[in-house]
């Protein structure tokens, strides 16, 4: 071959090896990166995470016993079903935003409880829950009453959704139906703007069937059933509520969902203060709330998915009673957290009955009682001072609900009358862990017998409870019932008009 034939194909050669020689040079498209999150009891680790639009977050069970899921805030959205140790979740998040989830059998949405946060990108905004939405209260739209309507209702009634009813100081008569969605109701002044039943009127405040209602900085007192009450409701919130001698509930929360109740104050229920019953996957959070002179504190009859914490419960016949009823639908209970609260002095047993305790006893002097519920949690409360049990596992009350897969652990409890930590022996999985506790337990040695490092167990019969729990329920029919005195509340809120405290 001659020199003249050859140097066509070395030019190509050539050529060829400087588009190779580019190609290698040239970026790369990087891979999709993923982020890692711990799950864990009862947390997500880290609870927020940023990445890429087009990355993945991967969740791993890989600490803790209970079951979780990873459910986001968006109903209909995406769901990992139950997670047990040792199970991983992937998602990919193509679009920017932000995106919350939760666990529903342990936090709620709007970041209650077991809960995180994923944000994709440079979202334009803050996160969820940092941006009222609408604007403060000080940029909505306000009616305020008695100035623009002589009464609450009228308010309402005219009331556009995103506005506020604003309450100037008063005693106001009436009962309200709230049907608007997005309304803010709000009193001047927590102590002097009240809303008065006369121990004749039903309710107090009715949400029925709205979406996003606050009512807020007020007191309801003396009404037959309920002081503040959410029906068929979504997205719910009750702040610094006084509710007074309300004889069935205090705040009702019934068939809601995604709620919040906080700062606020229970006396005087024949059933309970604060009540979240008759939801799945309720997302409900109790925060900084006080419980006092009522048949029970909290109760949560098939309630899924709530979260109690930093709360004070004293003084009343039994203090925090998630449970499982017939009454109701969607049973069993599943999923109550009750964390960080202060539980004492739960021996009080003549509140007048009304309702659940018109024809249901409990056993009084019961710190913590779970009744026929499943996947419960009971850890570092502070638990004194009861005439009867501490912390008491049971079957429910009509006996069609065992107790199965609680925990209770790291409580400090003193001064039970017979058991510190108690378990009537139905039931399986129930377990108790690293509690501080002086007193006998029943059965003897509960913390070896029913360990939480050392499940799967089966419960074995212990008749000294259950028998006394049956005698209880039995003989509180026929105890004597008194009217409570008043509390001590303050006379107005400091900072409120005309307040010069």
């Amino acid at each position: 071959m001659t020199r003249s034939a050859r140097r066509p194909r070395l030019v190509l050669l050539a050529a060829v090896a400087l588009v190779c020689s580019a190609l290698m040079a040239a970026p790369q498209r990087a891979q999709a990166a993923a982020a890692t999150v711990s799950v864990r009891d009862n947390a997500f680790v880290p609870d927020e995470v940023q990445i890429q639009p087009g990355d993945s977050v991967v969740w791993t069970y890989d600490r803790g016993q209970s079951t979780h899921t990873v459910t986001s805030d968006e109903r209909g959205g995406y769901d990992s079903g139950d997670l047990r140790p040792g199970d991983t979740y992937s998602r990919t998040f193509s679009e920017v935003g932000y995106y919350l989830y939760f666990c529903k059998y342990h936090g709620g949405r709007g970041g209650a409880g077991m809960a995180g946060l994923v944000t994709v990108g440079d979202p334009a905004g803050p996160p969820p829950g940092t941006d009222p939405g609408a604007g403060g209260d000080d940029e909505r739209p306000k009616l305020v009453v008695p100035r623009d309507f002589p009464t609450i209702q009228k308010a309402v009634d005219a009331a556009k959704p995103g506005s506020t009813v604003l309450i100037r100081p008063g005693v106001y008569r009436e009962s309200v139906v709230v049907k608007t969605s997005r309304l803010v109701i709000a009193g001047v002044d927590r102590f002097r703007t009240v809303l008065h039943g006369g121990d004749k009127k039903e309710n107090g405040i009715i949400v029925d069937g709205a979406r996003h209602v606050t009512v807020k900085n007020l007191t309801a007192r003396n009404y037959l059933q309920n002081g503040i009450f959410f029906n068929d409701v979504v997205g719910y919130a009750a702040a610094k509520i006084d509710s007074i001698k309300n004889r069935t509930y205090g705040i009702y929360a019934f068939n809601s969902y995604d709620g919040v109740i906080r700062n606020s104050f229970g006396w005087g229920s024949g059933d309970s203060a604060f009540y979240v019953g008759q939801c799945l996957g309720c997302s409900a959070l109790l925060e900084n709330v006080h419980g006092e002179m009522n048949y029970l504190g909290y109760s949560g009859t098939n309630a899924t998915g709530v979260v109690i914490r930093d709360s004070v419960f004293v003084n009343n016949g039994a203090g925090i009673v998630p449970n499982t009823l017939p009454t109701e639908e969607l049973a069993p209970n599943r999923g109550t957290t009750i964390v960080n609260n202060l539980v004492a002095h739960n021996n009080y047993e003549n509140i007048p009955a009304s309702g659940f305790s018109e024809t249901v006893g409990i056993p009084f002097g019961t710190g913590v009682w779970l009744a026929g519920v499943h996947n419960n949690v009971v850890k570092r409360n502070t638990i004194r001072d009861h005439e009867r049990y501490g912390v008491l596992i049971t079957q429910s009350l009509g006996e069609d609900s065992l107790p199965v897969n609680n925990r209770v652990r790291t409580n400090l409890i003193r001064g039970s009358g017979r058991y510190d930590l108690a378990y009537d022996g139905t039931g399986h999985n129930n377990c108790f862990y690293n509690n501080d506790f002086k007193g006998a337990t029943g059965p003897p040695d509960a913390e070896t017998l029913y360990n939480c490092l050392e499940r799967p167990n089966v419960g074995v019969p212990f008749p000294p409870v259950q028998a006394d729990v049956v005698a209880a329920v039995t003989n509180s029919q026929t105890r004597e019932q008194k009217e409570p005195p008043e509390p001590q509340r303050p006379r107005c809120q400091k900072g409120a008009p005309g307040c010069g405290r």
